[in-house]
């Protein structure tokens, strides 16, 4: 009786303890991905290809527009499945045709500049985006 009367009592500081780390990590992601909100613009690069990027980042999600990306359109369009770490940025995005984008770009040291791979359309595309004035 003892011994289950013990064993319950740490269980519940383990789940306390564990409830706590969540929330703190919870707390830490949502302050890092404050980090990278705003408007980040720059070129991006596909072999002998290139154009301009504009990527507005709000809350969870936000919007990506391409300047002589084929298959992808001119327009805006919205980006999903963003998760940021505290170092990189990750996101999806679906073309008006050839299927989704999906790109990770890393945050350098400063939280000026964003520089990554993606793909699109079969082919890799390089990113090297700073924070819009």
């Amino acid at each position: 009786m003892r011994t289950s009367r013990a064993f319950g009592v740490l269980l519940g500081v383990v789940l306390c303890a564990f409830t706590g780390f969540a929330a703190a990590d919870q707390e830490k992601a949502a302050d890092s991905a404050a980090a990278i909100q705003g408007t980040w613009e720059g070129p991006w690069y596909r072999g002998m290809t290139s154009g301009r990027v504009k990527v507005q980042i709000e809350g969870s999600g936000g919007t990506i527009q391409f300047t002589n990306l084929d298959n992808f359109g001119g327009d805006v369009h919205p980006i999903t499945q963003t998760r940021f770490d505290g170092h990189a940025f990750s996101f999806r995005s679906e073309g008006d045709k050839s299927g989704p984008l999906t790109a990770t770009l890393k945050l350098n040291e400063a939280g000026t500049q964003m520089k990554g791979l993606g793909s699109f359309d079969g082919f890799p595309l390089r990113f090297e985006i700073k924070r819009a004035p």
